[in-house]
């Protein structure tokens, strides 16, 4: 069965006949004529009953023409859905975020650009930099802000927002009086580090790398999967950690936690929109990347 041969079928019957039929599709009755007899012949049923001008379809002619209907309207239902996902207006937007930038940064992005394109669900994936990179490389997002570069040439880094990491310590730490701190002095504490694939630890070691510091085994007292929990450690009294600002506010601000900077200057990194080499964005990935590279604010 051919659907121009369906398609004409269904045009006779919503036409009431040959005549109107083909002056709407601008074909001769003879064409519309024969493509219906070769869709009988390939259904091997009569699907019309011709009596003078007047078309009336058999049983089988009006089975197959609600079909027909549903067809061709799920085929107009399929046109104007494509061209929504064209317009950009409507679709799916695949994003993914490391933990920082992901919790404090990406929320508001989201919510800004479904204001105005309400239609489009945005799929959000929280995750270490180092997994939302793999994501990204295996195309399970379009676009990831992660907490800092990534020395890879298959993709795409985009400079957009900065941050600072300060060391934390609890309020009744020794060390709650000062305002800064030594890098020596922090490879001699007990510390709490995020685990392995997270960019402010990456920033964090590099930093102590400069000054030739090294942690020791000993004093390395757990490795964690978020912020949160490296907060609850050093409220525990576990030992110190780096975290970025943005994710200790609330407890600096209530006296819970107190945050220390370096001596050897403020410790920042800058968070980067990420994207796969060589992967075309949606038109949904490419209006969020334009919404977000609107918003630069490097510190």
């Amino acid at each position: 069965m051919k659907m121009r041969h369906l398609e004409i079928f269904y045009r006779v019957i919503e036409e009431a006949g040959f005549t109107k039929a083909a002056i709407a599709m601008r074909l001769t009755q003879p064409t519309l004529s024969a493509a219906v007899r070769q869709l009988e012949e390939a259904v091997g049923t009569q699907l019309l009953n011709r009596l003078g001008r007047e078309v009336v379809p058999t049983e089988a002619g009006r089975l197959l023409y609600n079909y027909a209907r549903r067809i061709f309207a799920l085929r107009q239902e399929a046109l104007g859905e494509l061209e929504l996902l064209r317009s950009g207006s409507k679709g799916e937007l695949l994003l993914g975020g490391s933990t920082i930038p992901g919790t404090y940064l990406l929320p508001k992005l989201v919510a800004n650009f479904s204001k105005v394109y309400p239609q489009i669900r945005v799929n959000l994936r929280l995750a270490a930099t180092a997994i939302i990179a793999k994501d990204l490389r295996e195309q399970r997002i379009e676009l990831a802000l992660i907490g800092g570069l990534v020395e890879d040439k298959r993709f795409v880094s985009l400079p957009c927002f900065g941050d600072e990491l300060v060391v934390i310590v609890s309020s009744t730490h020794v060390w709650a009086n000062r305002t800064t701190i030594s890098e020596k002095e922090l490879g001699e504490t007990e510390l709490l580090l995020r685990e392995d694939g997270s960019a402010s630890r990456r920033v964090f070691e590099l930093r102590l790398k400069e000054h030739g510091v090294v942690i020791s085994p000993e004093k390395l007292i757990a490795e964690v999967g978020g912020n949160e929990a490296l907060k609850q450690g050093v409220l525990a009294g576990l030992g110190v950690a780096v975290v970025s600002k943005m994710a200790v506010a609330g407890e600096l601000a209530r006296g819970e936690l107190v945050a220390l900077e370096l001596t050897g200057g403020p410790l920042k990194r800058v968070f980067y929109l990420l994207q796969a080499k060589g992967f075309k964005l949606s038109l949904a990935a490419e209006r969020f990347k334009a919404q977000v590279l609107a918003n630069e604010e490097i510190s």
